[in-house]
């Protein structure tokens, strides 16, 4: 309980300090997600929030009956330093895991629908380990239709692995999109499939 209380405040102070970052006309993004796992029984609430130089999200795991009763985020916060190219810090932790800082060098480009977003953390800062990880991320919408997905490789001493999610959304209303999400980490032996409804504010 001292964790999640401790990454919930996190999340509510990180957040609205971090947009003394941004200028004036930089615009803001916030959705709530509400989804659930169908084969692991499990509920989740994902909270988002982005602007042009911030981004993070918390994810809070419940069962069937939305028992909520862990949690997992990450906050991101970068500077522009040339065309595209930025450089930033991104924090990661939740329940049962490490805390995690990573410094990052990241690039991002949009051509047409599609946006792209490549990130490097030459060193993560941990109390157990110290890692590096490479990120990709990726987003198009077509008319009512979206899709998005990432994917993280990190490398720690020796062992290398991957993880990643890809979610397809309709839009029933102008605020309003159901989502179907696929995921897959190392400690999950196949995909793992939800379904849920996602709300922008």
């Amino acid at each position: 309980m001292k964790k999640i209380r401790k990454l919930v405040m996190a999340s509510l102070v990180a957040m609205p300090l971090s947009t003394g970052l941004l200028k004036a006309e930089d615009k803001s993004w916030m959705t709530l997600t509400t989804s659930y796992k169908l084969q692991e029984d499990v509920s989740m609430l994902r909270f988002q929030r982005g602007t042009a130089n911030t981004y993070g999200f918390l994810d809070i795991f419940g069962d069937s009956h939305a028992d909520f009763e862990s949690l997992y985020g990450e906050f991101r916060v970068k500077k522009k330093i040339g065309k595209g190219l930025m450089l930033g810090a991104e924090y990661n932790g939740g329940t049962g895991v490490q805390d995690v800082v990573r410094p990052q060098i990241s690039y991002s480009k949009t051509l047409g629908p599609l946006f792209l977003d490549v990130k490097f953390s030459p060193l993560g800062l941990s109390v157990e380990n110290k890692e590096r990880q490479l990120g990709f991320y990726g987003s198009a919408n077509f008319n009512r239709f979206g899709i998005e997905g990432w994917i993280d490789i990190t490398k720690s001493g020796q062992k290398t692995s991957r993880m990643g999610e890809v979610e397809l959304s309709a839009k029933l209303t102008d605020k309003i999109s159901a989502i179907v999400r696929a995921e897959k980490y190392p400690w999950e032996s196949k995909p793992v499939y939800s379904l849920g409804i996602k709300s922008s504010f």
